[in-house]
């Protein structure tokens, strides 16, 4: 009797992976984000450096980069794709969303930071530098986003979900258009979830779980080289007749 049960369940785990793999389409699944910082006891050390926070490239491997709607897409299930609804907005593109989050957090922390409604990376610095010349700040951040996304490995009886986010950050120097950080920033959180786990859970440990631990090593990195950054010296010499 109880293998007739096991069979049973088996049999239903493995229809219900056909149905899924099927047919396809595309779901967007509400987001929140609670932010993770405040402002910072060292936040006078940067205080009158402006921060521009440029896009980061979208390099995720199954990305299709033609397709708008795909640029939002943080899950593949199947032939199903899932995106995220952010502030009202359906299928927020990841770039998007990476940048409106750290100009949120950077704000919060106590940095002068605006947006740069521009893709810059380490590959571009004359078009980053001329992009903050343009907005008037001191520094800008770019990158790449390598991965964000949530990924169920089916087991046989259990569902393992993995959320990972691995970003690429470069922060140039307007002045001298040296740069001054160029990092990879990667976490990723993995646990067994047993038959199966809500889209919203995984979404919710996505963004605050993993991506905020992200932000506060960005946000940690960064504003260390604002505290080094070189200031005007006012140097005056006064000549004494004897």
């Amino acid at each position: 009797m109880r293998a007739g049960r096991s069979w049973t369940l088996r049999l239903a785990v493995l229809l219900a992976g056909s149905a899924v793999s099927g047919c396809g389409g595309t779901m967007s699944l509400d987001m929140n984000y609670s932010p993770a910082l405040y402002r910072l006891q060292q936040a006078d050390q940067w205080r009158g450096i402006a921060l521009g926070v440029a896009k980061l490239e979208d390099r995720r491997s199954w990305i299709d980069p033609t397709n708008p709607e795909s640029l939002g897409y943080v899950m593949q299930q199947g032939a199903f794709r899932f995106g995220l609804t952010y502030d009202g907005r359906k299928y927020v593109p990841v770039s998007d969303l990476v940048q409106t989050l750290f100009v949120e957090e950077f704000i919060r922390a106590g940095v002068e930071a605006k947006a740069i409604p521009k893709i810059l990376t380490k590959d571009n610095v004359a078009d980053t530098v001329e992009a903050g010349r343009q907005a008037g700040t001191a520094y800008v951040l770019g990158g790449r986003v390598l991965v964000f996304e949530i990924v169920n490995e089916t087991g046989v009886w259990t569902v393992t979900s993995r959320r990972s986010v691995t970003l690429e950050i470069t922060l140039v120097r307007v002045q001298g258009g040296d740069v001054a950080l160029d990092s990879n920033v990667s976490l990723t959180d993995r646990q067994d979830e047993g038959m199966g786990v809500r889209h919203s859970t995984n979404v919710d440990r996505l963004m605050n779980n993993v991506f905020r631990r992200v932000v506060t090593q960005v946000v940690e990195q960064v504003t260390a080289k604002l505290a080094l950054a070189p200031r005007d010296v006012d140097v005056r010499i006064t000549l004494v007749s004897r």
